[in-house]
């Protein structure tokens, strides 16, 4: 064998053995050190009205009008391209299931199915996630607005960021919503999210306001929460986008399990 190919072949080989005499020793030294994650979780929620309902009669059979184009956001959207693309359905006011979303900060396209196999998914619009933890996106549109131009604000999502025992409210309203829970006022000025503990076990009621052009607080939804041990609050107020609507605030309020953080398995008491 040629003396200089020879020697290439000892130094590959060499230096393959220190990366894994330094990859074991790291192992010996630390046997509960945890990989590095490689992905975390995304979970989508669309909020709106939805326009009204219409029907026509065809050959004595009723049925539903379809909604008016960008009305509504897309019924169905694609993440990831190829053999790794995930779809996902979107309803107004419905939690999507989580999906998994590599670790960066490089931009997610969410594209819209096609109308038929043979028609290619098109961009729909572009998340710019943070660096790292689940996120949950919220999706919405201004009064007159198509749903083709929405507008999004992504929230961090894990057990720590959001712990169980905790109300969430967002304001996505221009103007200050106070939550009342029980005797406690939570406010909320235009555009922020308040983290708050509540307690568990008990059943709370559940008023929520906005600040009038005349500085009062009008209250539009009434209504409770009971929190589970494991469960968190979420309470959303955005802007009615719908035909003339009667308030010019709506809510989305629900109850989640807070997600847990898998660990890995520990070895058995000596």
């Amino acid at each position: 064998m040629n003396r200089s190919v020879f020697s290439a072949v000892v130094g590959c080989c060499a230096a393959l053995w220190v990366l894994a005499a330094t990859g074991l020793a790291q192992s010996l030294a630390d046997p509960a050190a945890k990989p590095a994650v490689s992905h975390r979780f995304l979970r989508l929620l669309p909020v709106g009205e939805p326009p009204p309902y219409e029907e026509e009669v065809r050959d004595g059979i009723r049925y539903e009008v379809e909604p008016a184009p960008n009305s509504i956001p897309p019924r169905q959207i694609v993440l990831g391209e190829g053999e790794t693309a995930i779809t996902l359905r979107l309803n107004l006011s419905r939690v999507t299931e989580p999906v998994k979303l590599p670790v960066g900060t490089a931009p997610v396209v969410l594209r819209v199915v096609g109308t038929s196999p043979d028609v290619l998914p098109v961009p729909w619009f572009t998340l710019r996630p943070p660096e790292t933890g689940n996120v949950l996106a919220l999706l919405w549109r201004d009064p007159g607005k198509p749903w083709s131009k929405p507008r999004s604000l992504l929230l961090p999502d894990s057990a720590a960021a959001f712990p169980a025992g905790n109300i969430r409210i967002v304001n996505l309203l221009p103007v200050e919503t106070a939550v009342i829970l029980g005797k406690d006022r939570i406010v909320a000025g235009a555009g922020k999210t308040v983290l708050r503990a509540i307690a568990v076990g008990t059943d709370l009621p559940l008023q929520v306001a906005y600040r009038t052009q005349a500085g009062k607080l009008q209250g539009f939804h009434s209504g409770s929460v009971l929190l589970n041990p494991n469960d968190r609050t979420q309470v959303v107020v955005y802007r009615a986008d719908g035909e003339n609507p009667r308030r010019p605030a709506k809510v989305v309020v629900f109850n989640e399990a807070t997600p847990v953080a898998k660990t890995a398995p520990q070895p058995p008491p000596r």
